[in-house]
């Protein structure tokens, strides 16, 4: 079947037309309405959100150059103002709290930063990240009441003593403020907000604000700020209990926003003349919380696979995205206030009942560092855009021509095109978060080039059930054109690129000369092209081994374990497997450097202990429950052997409702049971001590969303040890 577009025109390039922007003797930064620009040249951001707060300061560098290693060139943090002032007067920015050092492991890493600075943040934070002292103030907070302004000057003027020398007009990495967050109403405020932080210091070349509120957008004082939207494969905020409903993100279409983010927190309004209806062509599309993952509540619990994170992420690109950001990128454990929890509560007045400690949203980095799989299948979008970003960001959306027969069409073809009216990328996807879609055969596209259109693949091509991919065509690499490619283009090297095939789709590359090439992927499926005298190398990857590529200080590098490089150093770890081995790209091939270490076997003895709850923070979580029917373990911990590996993973397989470790009655880590194997760090239980017990409790309600086949029920079915090996080759 031929499918075609529709032929939208973009609206014409705007610049100069936002207050926004700027240069500090070096770089230029400049926001069009189709793309952000750097030193004059179409920019693609790639953001990822890490908390600092809620990671342990001695990991930070680490896990910063973990986040780089997966194609992310910005980082996005949250400021929470419960963190740095939970007394009223008493600022405190040392330990996990060190804003300063972060930022300078930031710079280090050679990262910019987006900081996020509220006043209100949400993050499913206490408060929204609101001191308790403030709450109780009573002024009106989120608003331009005189009190609650001097409070938030108060506390921004330490904001800027801690982030000076680190501003972008000062030659550092901050690049864009944030100001507060889902505030819907009142861009006047937001305006407030801005003129505030540019008189105190607080400066930026771009402020952004998010910008989702139904279907109209939110109130933001519209040449001011930057709108930023996002897109969930779940929304575990909803109310229900029931299998969330197919949501619009797996569709190519022209909306942003997203009418389900904050919902819990935002009343929608009826569309009549009084409501604010934003401009979108204004602005680029861009992005701050596009969910690779989700964080559960105690009533929703939906499990996010990696498919449904990198689908989603690829349409929204496909729809025009010009600066993927994802929440969370990296996960993370809340603190344990002075006299409080920091999670959000219903006993707080918030919606939803979050857990005490964990805040491992699913991310692709977790809350213990641990890689999921979404990190790969992510890292293939980020490697594409990182190479090829400055053209694509260029090339309008048109979407597809056949109607789909609304949010339930699981028979149609999804598919979209970014295209500069010569060449360009046809995205399709054929995956839906809990659905079967129809596979489909004989796929052709129409699309535009300089002379009219172009039909491919010209022998039609197989779309399985559950694929989704970019296909190029048109495409000038160094002087060679590929006028189309049933694989996806992943990277560019000086004069070699990358294509991973797809599983299930034969990789076929067809040049304008009229030859083509027929490969079988692996690491050295490996041919050349030549054109007018100028010769590529193209080299094919399976999936997986894309996956497994990386791209760090401009080297190449394909290892089975994760990769991240300090400089001379390239760090490899891995978990529960003790093959370290990796390949490094020399310019014509993949050259192995085998090592292995010695494996480690450790059992965890654990026993039933009577079950007495700690009278401490965190333990009224257990009443969540609404059970007397708990249970806990002794767990030991002492003899464990890592060798010369930095941690382990404690996998605890259980059926239960909330399970929490304790270390001297001091809550650590906690979980909320939704059907898969909790993982808790070891290095993260000894910085309490040894003396660990485990609790947990019965579920035993039906009004509580699990994807799980196994809802309810106590039980600890197995306790084991997955060590992470790691180590250091200077290269």
């Amino acid at each position: 079947m031929i499918y075609h577009f529709k032929n939208e025109q973009p609206s014409n390039l705007l610049r100069g037309h936002l207050n926004l922007g700027g240069h500090n003797g070096n770089t230029s930064l400049e926001v069009t309405n189709h793309y952000l620009e750097k030193n004059g040249e179409c920019w693609i951001p790639i953001m990822g959100e890490i908390h600092y707060g809620r990671v342990n300061r001695e990991i930070w560098k680490d896990e910063l150059l973990k986040i780089k290693a997966g194609g992310i060139t910005v980082i996005a943090a949250y400021v929470f103002w419960i963190f740095h002032e939970e007394e009223e007067g008493q600022f405190n920015f040392t330990g996990n709290y060190d804003l300063r050092h972060f930022l300078t492991l930031i710079q280090e890493c050679g990262l910019e930063v987006v900081m996020r600075i509220g006043p209100w943040c949400h993050a499913e934070l206490r408060n929204g990240g609101f001191p308790d002292w403030l709450v109780k103030k009573g002024c009106r907070t989120r608003t331009d009441d005189p009190e609650y302004l001097n409070y938030v000057t108060r506390y921004w003027r330490q904001l800027k003593t801690q982030m000076s020398g680190f501003l972008f007009e000062e030659g550092g990495p901050i690049f864009a403020i944030q100001l507060e967050n889902e505030l819907t109403d009142n861009a006047a405020h937001i305006k407030t907000l801005k003129d505030l932080a540019l008189e105190l210091g607080l400066k930026a070349p771009i402020y952004t604000a998010t910008g989702w509120n139904a279907t109209y957008g939110a109130a933001i004082p519209e040449r001011d700020v930057l709108p930023v939207f996002g897109g969930y494969a779940d929304a575990p905020w909803e109310e229900h209990t029931r299998q969330l409903e197919s949501v619009s993100h797996y569709f190519f279409l022209p909306a942003r926003n997203d009418h389900s983010i904050g919902k819990d927190l935002i009343i929608a309004k009826e569309t009549d003349d009084d409501v604010f209806q934003m401009k979108y062509d204004l602005y680029p599309f861009a992005t701050c919380e596009i969910g690779p993952g989700v964080q559960v509540t105690h009533h929703r619990r939906p499990v996010i696979s990696p498919d449904d994170a990198a689908s989603l992420a690829m349409v929204k690109i496909g729809c025009g995205n010009n600066m993927p950001g994802y929440y969370m990128y990296r996960g993370g454990t809340n603190p344990i206030g002075q006299k409080h929890t920091m999670q959000e509560s219903k006993a707080t007045g918030y919606p939803n009942d979050l857990p005490v400690r964990s805040y491992d949203f699913q991310a692709p980095i977790g809350e213990f560092g641990q890689i999921n799989p979404q990190y790969g299948k992510l890292k293939i979008q980020h490697h594409f855009l990182n190479a090829f970003g400055d053209s694509l960001g260029k090339m309008h959306p048109q979407f597809q021509a056949i109607e789909l027969d609304g949010r339930y069409d699981t028979h149609s073809l999804r598919y979209g095109l970014r295209t500069n009216g010569q060449s360009g990328y046809v995205f399709v996807n054929n995956y839906q978060r809990h659905s079967n879609l129809s596979a489909h055969d004989g796929v052709q596209f129409v699309v535009p080039v300089a002379n009219g259109t172009l039909t491919f693949p010209h022998q039609g091509l197989h779309v399985p059930s559950g694929s989704y991919f970019i296909l190029p065509y048109n495409l000038n690499i160094s002087g060679n054109t590929l006028a189309y490619a049933t694989a996806q283009l992943l990277y560019q090297h000086d004069n070699t690129v990358f294509f991973m095939a797809l599983d299930g789709i034969d990789a076929e590359f067809t040049w304008a000369d009229g030859s083509s090439n027929k490969v079988r992927a692996g690491l050295d499926s490996t041919f050349k092209h030549q054109s007018e005298g100028i010769s590529i190398n193209v080299v094919t990857l399976t999936q997986q081994q894309a996956e497994q590529l990386f791209v760090l200080e401009g080297e190449i590098f394909y290892s089975p374990a994760d990769l991240f490089r300090d400089g001379e150093y390239l760090t490899a770890y891995r978990q529960a497997n003790s093959d370290l081995s990796w390949f490094h790209w020399n310019g014509s091939k993949f050259i192995e450097h085998e090592y292995h270490k010695p494996s480690l076997t450790n059992c965890i003895e654990y026993h039933e202990i009577t079950t007495e709850i700690p009278e401490t923070l965190g333990s009224e979580e257990l009443l969540l429950s609404k059970t007397d029917q708990i249970k806990s373990w002794w767990l030991n911990i002492d003899n464990i052997n890592l060798a010369d590996n930095s941690d382990a993973l404690i996998c605890l397989d259980y059926i239960g409702d909330i399970a929490q470790l304790y270390v001297d009655d001091i809550l650590v880590a906690d979980d909320f049971y939704k059907g898969t194997k909790w993982l808790v760090s070891l290095r993260h239980i000894k910085r309490f001590g040894n003396n660990v017990k485990l609790i947990i409790s019965k579920n035993t309600e039906d009004n509580i969303y699990i994807e799980s086949e196994e809802r309810t029920g106590l039980d600890l079915k197995d306790i084991h040890l997955d060590v992470i090996y790691d180590h250091k080759f200077k290269i």
